[in-house]
């Protein structure tokens, strides 16, 4: 399986800022790891960056994040806009490129 391990070098980093989005999380996230798993062939993790969403939001990434160790989430204080989110992001994205 592709994913983060002890040895893995992670060559893609997937950010994804999160502001009130429960009702879509699930479907995209299937449809990015239909993506990633067809097209992919270097280790990979996704980020979300929960930006103070006030729904289920980070309730919902936090499970989906305990099941995958590919994915993580960043969990911002408040809203601080999604430029900042993205910018959170970028800073904990391990990924090297090509």
């Amino acid at each position: 399986m592709k994913g983060v391990g002890p040895n893995a070098r992670v060559r893609l980093s997937v950010v994804i800022p999160i502001y009130n989005n429960v009702a879509c999380i699930e479907e995209l996230t299937r449809r990015l790891w239909a993506v990633l798993s067809e097209e992919w062939t270097e280790e990979y993790e996704i980020i979300f960056v929960d930006d103070g969403s006030r729904d289920e939001s980070r309730e919902m990434l936090r499970r989906l994040c305990a099941k995958d160790p590919r994915m993580r989430l960043i969990a911002l204080s408040r809203n601080f806009g999604h430029q900042l989110a993205m910018t959170a992001g970028f800073a904990c994205a391990t990924g090297c490129g090509p």
